[in-house]
């Protein structure tokens, strides 16, 4: 039996607040997100507590469960109920339908059951403790024929209300073959259009498209319906089939009406509290509880009992001891033990079919309790409503209705503490009642009914007195999916969508000094989907229907390479605020325009708009008041009675700007701007921001988009974001870090995938560190979800988020649909908003065609195949990339002991999959062409990060053609995986990160496989003169075989070919390296290792190679909050010296200190080679621990 990884710290007391470390303040630990101490808002867990149900709202797990709802998380939820759990069966003739495939039929979406035809084909539904109030019923999916078989088909929909006495509701018959035959048009390239469904045609096609007509006319679209008579319970349906010629019956959707609408049968929508076993044998269950306790009595809420077992009782989660037996008919158990986990490890069902149980109850003292953390007080007139007395309860379990729940004294002391921010998965968990979704298959433990729930969110706060006599305004960044807001008794207003805010003037429903209470009632998606479980082989289905909900956080549905989150982060997932205003005029937002008389720039005219709301009920005059660096001014504005305006300042010039440039190009300077407005000499509302002087610009020579900034070409080379963290929980230094490392990666670009990363802090990081966005708005690939159905919320959401972001200088394309164009309304209404919020700015509708490409590929390639890649050759590619396997302490982290090794479907979970997009089996592939198969896991963690290295490095080394840049998919991972980044969850950088950073260089020096050349690519790092190129062949063993050099000049955004190497000389061995070097004078620029087969791929002869030992000398400062590492390493033997890892860890513990910034790693030194690489860190993440370094490697002693 696994450990989870679910433990809770009691938190240290933020001594000095987020802006200031002292050496007593350490984040959180590697992975514990949001990492600072005084960022995390959750509750704090204390050891103790008075007698009390120890179970109660603590994380729970089983062996198995029957479905995605009925989980061992419902067993700790507090209700107890006695009937049959709402469950649904899904049959065909073959057997029962395994729990990853039963909702396939009602998930819309485009997976399917397969039926297999012949004799006695059907498909069952059995409908297990409670039926369907529904009138009319559609089986609806595509049979695939033999269209050589005997012709005539029947196809019978009966019911019944105890699955022993049918009733025909329905019949369809034919002569020929079952439903209509698909349609193909623009045949030939558009020269012809055949109609399928009218047969083959007698026109000149080739064999080819004879065939592919064949095909389709054997794939037949069928849709069967039958209505069901008023005042039938019916329980189970059946669909059967007689079609000699069809070979399966591939089931896509069964869906319900009930007066002419559609309705859900899924169990999710049917929430029933009780953990049911997958089977009749031998199945447990246990609770974690949180803490050692000491307990008495265990009560046990049955449904279906099991035929016996025991009480057991582990301080570890992997030895037990029984200490008291179940009885069947006993509920009430007498125990006397101690420990942190208690086991009910069970001998199988008593009915012989499942074990359900509706609630555990665990009584004794100890364990932990979750309190709440202080709220923080009032500064700069805001007061942050985090922490604090937010308490959170499902919306059917709260009992009252919003002007209820947000009256001062509501009784909320059986809800739980709330996280806000954060979702509402994330206050369960930060809670203690649920698993860790991160960790190993721990998600599949969280019952998804259970947050497929409406949630109420309460609060109870006291304003400041010094807040009397100002217009209070109630701020919301960020809630998800839609929410009413509730203060003292009043609803002061609503909010529609993920990504627009709320700001409500609450003047009249408070009174400073007094108790305010506010209620927010979180709604539920309206189209949730359903659960995705990737498994050894297959991930599941990207997307579904939660996409007809946009806009919300639509990937967390599930793609394969995240999974579905139970809840789909809904929640108040961003700052809550109250901010006091000494006028009725609010400062909404600002935007500085900066014009620059390109070539030039040696001024630039700002052009500010600022966005004022007059909250009074008469008219307002005043002035809005600059300070934009070092210039000042204002202009007069008049605002009607509650308007809403955008005022257009007159420009004013900036002489001698300092511009903001992207990274590798420039420095990114930034100006502190404060705008204010003012009435009467007194100042209503003031805003500061920063901003940066930069212009952007645009080219679309033949039909290809080439991004300018301040006049220079940009080289989009970057990765996709899919999401940030798979909880919302980053920070402002989870950003940091992150944007961070893509910097470091000399990254120009990220592309905020499906606009999925909502966070100011992630646009503020990216100015900072000169890293341009590519927005998309929230639309995904149209297979992968419907289109929105409310287009004036998905607006509305659009135009209140441009003006929010529309100031960063790093915003450098807006795009509207991933891998599709927009509908056509929404495509014409984005482009106005672009075009009239952000002008200036470049909109696409389509991230993959037209002026950009895209389309992957998304699996690992031999490194040749990556030069020659015509797709998307010659413009910016949106999307390529391949697996990054972790580094073996990463994995061990993710994984429990019994998952790491051989790999598992758990290991498909954490989106390894052998097919599919990622099709990792080519990965493991490569691993063994390469070195052979690996005997354990830290064997093929170490020889996965070469095929990672040479694998990313080619994506973008191969973009040298024309340099129109890559956005690999993904650089960023939101969660423990596999696949697809640049650095893992855990912020540790895997090989795959420093090939990237060498194949994105300013300038590099690299070998072209195709083209056989050894070339100068010059990206951005301007004209340069005066160098010499270097290279080497030498084989595996450090002897030189040939070598040769040559002198050139390079100029900015150009690549230079500049020789070819010879390898005809017979000494060459079966495994070789080239080494290059790109001098200028006595500094060296840049410089490559390829370690090559002359049989692609095979690197086995380097198992020869003997272990050597590299000479180090290393220096460890700290100066002040940062540490700095210095490792000099020199190979002073005749052997090169392979792969070598830097891994800085903390001397006490050896745990890894992450994040950290290594100059380079994962290097070769060839014989008498050396090398210096610097890494720095900061000492909030050291743990209090002294570093350490480890150096390892290929054929490291």
């Amino acid at each position: 039996m696994k450990t989870s990884q679910l433990s809770f710290i009691v938190l240290l007391a933020c001594l000095c607040g987020c802006a200031g470390n002292t050496s007593t303040e350490f984040t959180r630990g590697i992975g514990e997100y949001p990492g600072k101490v005084c960022d995390y808002v959750g509750p704090e867990q204390v050891q103790g507590g008075e007698y009390r149900n120890l179970a109660l709202h603590r994380a729970a797990y089983h062996s198995s469960s029957y479905d995605y709802n009925l989980t061992a998380h419902l067993a700790t939820d507090g209700i107890i109920q006695g009937q049959m759990p709402y469950h649904i069966d899904v049959l065909t003739h073959k057997g029962p339908v395994e729990k990853r495939d039963r909702e396939r039929i009602f998930d819309d979406n485009t997976t399917n059951i397969p039926v297999e035809g012949g004799d006695g084909a059907y498909l069952l539904l059995h409908f297990n403790g409670g039926g369907a109030d529904t009138d009319r019923l559609a089986f609806n999916g595509t049979a695939i024929c033999d269209l050589d078989a005997a012709r005539g088909w029947k196809a019978d929909i009966l019911a019944s209300i105890d699955g022993k006495t049918w009733e025909k509701l329905e019949t369809y018959e034919g002569k020929n073959l079952p439903g209509e035959a698909r349609v193909m048009r623009n045949m030939g390239g558009g020269s012809q259009n055949v109609a399928v469904s009218s047969g083959l045609k007698n026109v000149q096609m080739t064999p080819e498209m004879k065939e592919y007509l064949r095909m389709l006319e054997s794939r037949r679209n069928f849709s069967f319906e039958a209505a069901i008579p008023e005042g039938k319970d019916y329980r189970q349906f059946r669909i059967s089939f007689d079609a000699p010629a069809v070979q399966t019956w591939n089931m896509a959707e069964v869906d319900f009406f009930k007066d002419g609408a559609e309705v859900s049968v899924l169990p999710s929508y049917n929430f029933c509290s009780a953990w049911m076993s997958q089977t009749a044998d031998e199945e447990w269950i246990y609770v974690d509880l949180g803490g050692e306790a000491k307990f008495d009595k265990v009560n046990l809420h049955w449904i279906c009992p099991p035929a016996g077992g025991a009480v057991e009782i582990s301080d570890d989660a992997e030895t037990w001891k029984k200490i008291a037996a179940i009885a069947v008919d006993e509920n009430e158990i007498a125990v006397k033990g101690k420990g942190r986990y208690l086991r009910l490890s069970l001998d199988g069902a008593a009915d012989g079919k499942h074990v359900i149980l509706s609630e555990m109850e665990v009584y004794g003292t100890g364990g932990v309790t979750p309190y709440a953390q202080a709220q923080p007080q009032a500064e700069d007139g805001k007061m942050y409503l985090t922490g604090g007395q937010w308490r959170i309860q499902r919306a059917p379990q709260a009992g009252a209705d919003g002007k209820e729940l947000s009256t001062a004294g509501f009784d909320d002391q059986e809800w739980l503490p709330a996280t806000v921010p954060g979702t509402v998965l994330s206050s369960y968990y930060n809670a203690g009642a649920i698993a860790d979704i991160r960790y190993d298959d721990d998600q599949l433990q969280i019952s998804e009914s259970w947050f497929y729930s409406d949630f109420w969110y309460r609060n109870e706060f006291e304003i400041p007195a010094e807040f009397a006599g100002k217009t209070l305004m109630l701020n919301f960044d960020g809630i998800n999916w839609k929410a009413d807001v509730f203060v003292n008794g009043a609803q002061a207003g609503r909010i529609e969508g993920a990504f627009t805010r709320g700001k409500f003037d609450i003047t009249d429903y408070v009174k400073p000094g007094e108790t305010t209470a506010i209620a927010v009632r979180i709604y539920r998606n309206d189209n949730p989907g359903v659960i995705k479980e990737q498994n050894r082989q297959y991930t599941d289905v990207n997307g579904g229907d939660l996409g007809a909900d946009n806009p919300t956080f639509h990937a967390t549905i599930g793609w394969d390479w995240i999974p579905t989150v139970r809840g789909r982060n809904i929640g108040i997932w961003n700052d809550v605020y109250l901010s006091s205003h000494d006028g009725v005029v609010t400062v909404d937002d600002v935007f500085f325009d900066t014009d620059l008389p390109l070539p030039e720039t040696n001024y630039a005219d700002i052009k500010p708009v600022i966005t004022l709301t007059n909250h009074n009920e008469t008219e307002a005059n005043g002035s809005i008041q600059v300070k934009y660096g070092p210039l000042a001014f204002s202009s007069d504005v008049t605002l009607d009675a509650g308007q809403t305006k955008d005022v257009a300042m007159d420009p004013v010039r900036l002489d001698n700007p300092e511009l903001w440039w992207p990274n590798g190009y420039g420095e990114q300077h930034l100006y502190d701007v404060e705008v204010a407005f003012a009435t009467d000499g007194k100042i209503s509302d003031v805003k500061k921001v920063r901003s940066g002087v930069r212009e952007m610009s645009y080219t679309l020579e033949n039909g290809i988009l080439d991004i300018f900034v301040n006049g220079r070409r940009l080289i989009g080379n970057g990765g996709n974001w899919g999401f940030p963290e798979i909880n919302l929980n980053y920070r402002a230094r989870e950003y940091d870090i992150a944007v961070g490392y893509h910097a470091d990666m000399n990254f120009t670009m990220i592309r905020n995938w499906v606009g999925m990363t909502g966070d100011e802090e992630f646009y503020e990081a990216c100015d900072r560190h000169g890293v341009m966005i590519w927005q998309d708005f929230w639309l995904a690939n149209p297979v992968d979800g419907p289109n929105p159905n409310d287009e004036g919320m998905f607006v509305a959401n659009a135009k209140d988020y441009l003006k929010r972001i529309r100031n960063h200088p790093s915003i450098g394309l807006y795009c509207g649909r991933n891998e599709g164009n927009p509908p056509q309304s929404l495509d014409k209404e984005l482009a106005r908003l672009v075009t009239e919020i952000h002008p200036g700015m470049y909109y696409i509708p389509h991230s993959a065609e037209g002026p950009v490409s895209g389309y992957g590929p998304y699996r690992a390639l031999p490194v040749k195949e990556y030069f020659g890649a015509e797709r998307g050759r010659d413009r910016l590619h949106s999307e390529r990339g391949m697996p990054n396997v972790m580094t073996h302490e990463s994995m061990t982290r993710m994984l429990s002991d019994e998952n790491q090794w051989p790999q598992n479907s758990v290991w498909g979970i954490h989106d390894y999959t052998l097919e599919n997009a990622q099709s990792c089996a080519t990965f493991n592939q490569l691993i063994e062409t390469a070195f052979g198969e690996p005997s354990d896991l830290k064997e093929f963690t170490e020889w996965a990060q070469w095929i990672n290295y040479n694998g990313y490095r080619a994506m973008y080394e191969s973009r040298s053609w024309n340099r129109k840049g890559l956005i690999i998919w993904m650089s960023h991972s939101c969660w423990p995986s596999m696949v697809w980044q640049t650095y893992d969850y855990y912020f540790e950088p895997t090989a795959a990160y420093f090939g990237a950073k060498k194949a994105s260089a300013p300038v590099r020096i690299q070998w072209n496989p195709v083209s056989e050349q050894v070339e100068v690519v010059n990206n951005n790092a301007m004209d340069l003169n005066g160098l010499k190129a270097e290279a080497m062949i030498v084989n595996y063993d450090g002897k030189i075989v040939y070598q040769t050099s040559a002198d050139l000049d390079s100029k900015e955004d150009t690549t230079t070919p500049v020789f070819g190497l010879e390898f005809d000389s017979p000494e060459i061995s079966d495994v070789y390296y080239i080494k290059l070097r790109l001098t200028q004078g006595d500094r060296l620029i840049a410089d490559n290792f390829y370690c090559l087969g002359k049989e692609d791929g095979n690197l086995r002869q380097l198992h020869s190679l003997p272990k050597v030992k590299i000479d180090e000398e290393t220096s460890i400062e700290r100066n002040g909050d940062e540490w700095q590492v210095n490792v000099r390493l020199k190979n002073r033997t005749d052997v090169p010296a392979l792969m070598i890892r830097l891994k800085v860890y903390g001397k006490k513990t050896g745990e890894r200190i992450l994040p950290a910034y290594y100059s380079d790693n994962y290097i070769s030194l060839l014989p008498g080679e050396e090398k210096e690489i610097a890494v720095t860190f900061k000492n909030e993440d050291t743990r209090g621990e002294r570093p350490a370094v480890e150096i390892s490697g290929f054929n490291i002693d």
